[in-house]
């Protein structure tokens, strides 16, 4: 009874955690439309990413990373409404945003999510 319990919430901190994620991307995707700085944003989006991480645990930080990549890639990134991207710029920025989410979700996340219930 309590192992399942640990696991639902557990889920749900991932979904989330994730949720957060990705409205934070398509926030800072409308933000960032049309500005000259929009190539930084995914290594920007990254301190979020560690934040999501360490509330919510190493399943938020790495579905989160993911849909922020998708997110930006989609939105942020021409062509618009179509995954790829064209700039080599942005599309290394996605690069190093997914390994580096990734990574740091692994390494600096709590075991279990730090943002506890109880």
């Amino acid at each position: 009874m309590a192992a399942e319990k640990l696991h639902q919430v557990e889920v749900m901190d991932a979904i989330l955690g994730s949720a957060v994620c990705g409205l934070a991307a398509l926030g800072l995707s409308a933000v960032a439309s049309g500005h000259t700085w929009k190539n930084t944003v995914p290594l920007v989006f990254i301190a979020i990413l560690l934040t999501i991480a360490a509330m919510f645990g190493v399943r938020a930080g790495i579905i989160g990373t993911v849909l922020a990549a998708l997110v930006f890639a989609t939105f942020l990134f021409g062509p618009g409404g179509k995954v790829s991207v064209a700039s080599d710029a942005a599309r290394a920025n996605i690069g190093w945003m997914l390994l580096i989410g990734i990574a740091f979700s692994f390494l600096f996340a709590p075991s279990s999510a730090g943002f506890r219930r109880h």
